[in-house]
């Protein structure tokens, strides 16, 4: 059975920047990525809460399992750049990550970021987004080099800054040159006047689907914030952490449908969008509840109104046609909700080599699908996003 893992990561060297452009590494700030992954996790949080109430240890800001994942990683990290040739990394080793897939039996698999996006953050942070903008070149075309030679195997992921729709347009052509096929924009509103359906954007969708370049909404990279009350909650702090994650959920579903209604699907046919890592319990509800309000399935009362939608396929006849979504296999169980859905819509994916992520994922979901047919787990495992992408 062919297997397409859609959503694994590098673990990048913390050099990554200075070998691909040691100027540029020069002129923006360093970034500590235990604050990158921290504000990733928890939000605007350090910007909303006083100083003097925030831990000097900004880690006592995530919950203990989130704390420990995060120092266990650093720590793998670490490892491999003091003693990379006594071990051939499957983080960043093209080769290495090529042979770890030959023993788990997976054919393709995309690339996300882990640590790429701190130079990004440093340079927005310090007020240079000319730097920013480089710094995700920078970090594409690392990921390029570093995948090169086996892109028929392995995908980078590039990282997309959607506010230069021109740069972005160039940026995703660039990149699919150099082998990727997926690129990853923040699952928020570019400003605070356009929405990721905005008009403006659709030279972007246009080329992605004309290159076939799936957009990639990714946990961490967009935020549904909560009201800064909730960290007064006379107790323990990193308990924040965790309405940040069950607040999550949020997340994809208003990112989605602000696409879904403002027709982005409708004007772009071709256009795919992955969601990875940000859950797939809200999956049911969802379907169910944008139908209901636009077409109206519980009376015109409560949607839109008769006639009011004006788009041809329901919303939910958009995402069987041009969404997938992963689940997370230390975290989402496949059933119930895997038959509630659509039979297209789940797709597979490992998350190595995250400590939240499996290298054994497979044999996880394997264990979930027994009772269906071969073709129903060949479309989870693969048919279903080759298909979508001709892959």
């Amino acid at each position: 059975m062919r297997v397409i893992d859609v959503d694994s990561h590098f673990l990048e060297p913390p050099d990554w920047l200075i070998q691909i452009d040691p100027k540029l590494a020069q002129e923006i700030p360093p970034s500590d990525p235990i604050d990158r992954v921290v504000r990733s996790v928890v939000g605007d949080l350090m910007e909303a809460v006083p100083r003097d109430q925030l831990p000097e240890n900004r880690l006592e800001l995530l919950a203990p399992s989130g704390r420990r994942a995060l120092e266990a990683m650093l720590e793998m990290n670490a490892a491999e750049s003091r003693e990379p040739a006594q071990s051939p990394t499957s983080s960043y080793d093209a080769e290495a990550r090529v042979a770890f897939c030959d023993a788990q039996g997976i054919d393709i698999q995309f690339l996300n970021s882990t640590l790429g996006a701190g130079p990004y953050a440093a340079a927005m942070k310090a007020g240079r987004r000319d730097l920013a903008q480089r710094s995700l070149e920078a970090f594409n075309s690392w990921a390029a080099e570093t995948l090169s030679g086996h892109t028929d195997r392995l995908v980078p992921i590039a990282l997309v800054d959607v506010s230069d729709v021109d740069w972005a347009v160039r940026e995703v052509t660039r990149m699919r040159r150099a082998g990727s096929r997926a690129f990853q924009v923040r699952a928020e509103p570019v400003s605070e006047t356009r929405s990721l359906a905005h008009p403006s954007l659709d030279p972007l969708w246009a080329a992605a689907a004309d290159l076939g370049m799936a957009v990639v909404l990714h946990i961490g990279a967009g935020r549904a914030d909560l009201k800064r009350g909730w960290w007064f909650n006379g107790g323990d702090p990193s308990n924040f952490a965790i309405l940040q994650l069950i607040n999550g959920a949020m997340v994809p579903q208003i990112a989605l449908a602000a696409l879904l209604i403002e027709g982005v699907f409708e004007r772009h046919p071709g256009l795919v969008v992955m969601v990875e890592e940000l859950g797939i319990s809200w999956l049911p509800y969802f379907l169910e509840s944008i139908d209901s309000a636009t077409v109206g399935a519980y009376g015109a009362e409560f949607g839109m109104g008769e006639g009011d939608y004006k788009l041809p396929l329901k919303p939910s006849e958009y995402m069987r046609r041009q969404v997938r979504i992963t689940p997370l296999a230390s975290a989402d169980p496949l059933r119930p909700t895997l038959d509630l859905l659509p039979p297209e819509l789940l797709v597979f994916s490992s998350d190595f080599p995250h400590q939240e992520g499996r290298s054994e994922a497979i044999g996880i979901f394997e264990a979930q699908l027994k009772d269906l047919d071969v073709s129903r787990r060949e479309q989870f495992f693969s048919a279903s996003i080759a298909e979508l992408m001709d892959l």
